[in-house]
Formats: C-alpha cells, structure tokens, sequence
C-alpha cells in the first residue's frame, strides 16, 4: 500500500511516500510559510524521481495541526482535493502526535513543541504512544512550572525546542533533554507511517471527514469579531 505524507504544519514543507512499512522517499524544504508555492511541485518531483504516477497513490495521510494556521489550511486542501478526485481514503494525523511518535525511549517522556508565538505554545506530554495530556496552547513558562513537578526525564523535541532551549535546560535542568537535530522537526516519513498504521486499522475517511486542529482561532478572525463588536456597541 502506497502512502502520501503530507506535512505542513511548521515552517518545514515536507511530502513523503510510503510503500507498507518502508519508507519509499522523503523531501523537506524549509520553505518559512510559502507553501501553498511548493506543495504541489514537491508531490510531482517525488513521484517523478521514483518512477511513480498520481494514480499509484493508496492513502493519503496529512498533518492537521496545531501549527501554522496557513500551512495547516494548505496541507489539509490539498489532501482532500487530492482524496477526493482519486476517490482514496485519507487520514488526519495530530502534528504533535506525528512529532512524539515514533521517538525511541527508555523509560522518559516526550514533549512536542510547536511555536504559537507570543511566548506560547502547542504542546502535549506523551509516555509512549500514550498521550498524557490534551493538545493545548499554553504559555512557555506555565508549561515549565507543569513540567518540574514530573519526575522523569523529559524529551524535548519541535521548533520551539530550539527557540527555548536555553529556557527549558535552565528551569528543568538535568531533567531535560532536548532531541538531536536529525529528529527533532516534523517529517511527512512519520505522518504517513502513522496514516498508514490507521488506514490498515479501518480508520481511514473520506475527503470531506478530516479538518484542521487549529486549536487557537486565528488572528484575523478574532480582529474582525473585535470590529465588528466595536461596530455594533
């Protein structure tokens, strides 16, 4: 079963291929938020250099948030519109779980961050594949002083690992432990390996049953309720 993994939840645009359990292919751009450009191109380039065609695609397995409310949008259209005219199952994958699964350990936690900016940040704790907590956007320091009280070693990993870095090794100290660069971002590789294990369990939906997990509304959307509150006052 040939899978597409589409990940566009971060600044990192990536689309992967899975053939079962084997990873067929991989490409990762770090594109900053223009991948509604490159979405497209990066699909056609990976099917062409593995001798593949559109139609040869099984299951389409999409990150879906929480992140970049643009990426989030431009991954998820382009997995339905894609589903839908190739009338193939498609499977929503939390980005948060796709970071933390998968994420070999020995006993510690795992803690996916993603920036939300204004010093905030999705996160989640997971033991395993056991999520411990609900997807939430949180302050960075409020979710420090939730974390010291954990008596395990905890795993960082996410783009706001490398923005709090220092933030997290000065508060948690030999509690914490920030993944190596080679998994510490998201990978379309996962997100389909991931979309693959649901899709074989059942799960897979059709296009118009997976949506984004925004988690915050996004910003302009809240400026215009505000405008239109003023408006009306």
């Amino acid at each position: 079963m040939v899978i597409l993994g589409i990940e566009t939840s971060t600044k990192t645009c990536s689309i992967a291929l899975t053939d079962g359990k084997k990873l067929q292919d991989e490409i990762s751009l770090h594109l900053g938020l223009s991948h509604s450009e490159r979405v497209i191109p990066l699909l056609d380039e990976i099917l062409k250099r593995n001798g593949m065609a559109i139609k040869d695609i099984n299951g389409i397995a999409v990150s879906i948030g929480p992140g970049s409310f643009t990426g989030i949008r431009v991954g998820v259209s382009t997995a339905r519109g894609l589903a839908q005219s190739l009338n193939i199952p498609l499977v929503g994958i939390p980005s948060l779980d796709g970071l933390a699964f998968g994420m070999e350990t020995h006993g510690e936690l795992v803690c996916p961050m993603i920036d939300a900016l204004r010093r905030e940040i999705y996160t989640a704790l997971y033991e395993g594949r056991k999520r411990l907590t609900p997807h939430q956007l949180v302050g960075i320091g409020d979710w420090l002083k939730i974390l010291k009280d954990k008596e395990e070693t905890i795993l960082f990993l996410g783009e706001a690992a490398d923005l709090y870095e220092n933030l997290i090794k000065d508060f948690l100290k030999k509690k914490a432990k920030i993944v190596k660069k080679e998994r510490r971002y998201v990978s379309a590789a996962r997100v389909a390996q991931l979309g693959l294990e649901k899709l074989v369990s059942g799960e897979g939906k059709k296009y118009d049953e997976v949506f984004p997990l925004y988690i915050r509304r996004a910003e302009a959307e809240v400026k215009w309720e505000e405008k239109e509150r003023l408006r009306k006052s």
